[in-house]
């Protein structure tokens, strides 16, 4: 009896290390691609964009992705991802570029 328990736990232990690799490769290729997807949204719908840079990318307390970064150097945003890894919401500090025209009433991707 000694040893079905002890071969059970030792799947189960095997069982569960071998999810949360799949799950830190899968977490790493959501990042990949919120990256991507937050300079297409940047470089898409604001004027004068020359460069992004991403500082910090994390779990926001409500459980989605953020991303903190850099515009030109020097103008702050936050952006929300959502699910599907598209850029939900951002918030902008002072010295933001402006939106373009044509992306203020919708999305330009």
């Amino acid at each position: 009896m000694k040893k079905i328990f002890l071969i059970i736990g030792l799947i189960i232990l095997l069982g569960g290390c071998n999810v949360n690799s799949d799950n830190k490769i899968e977490d790493e290729i959501n990042v990949d691609k919120a990256k991507e997807n937050v300079e297409s949204y940047l470089f898409n719908n604001f004027e004068d964009v020359k460069s992004v840079e991403i500082k910090d990318i994390y779990i926001d307390p409500m459980g989605g992705i953020a991303v903190d970064g850099t515009v030109n150097g020097h103008a702050k945003y936050t952006a929300g991802i959502e699910s599907d890894l598209r850029v939900s919401n951002m918030a902008v500090g002072d010295d933001f570029p402006n939106r373009k025209e044509e992306c203020k009433e919708r999305r330009c991707d």
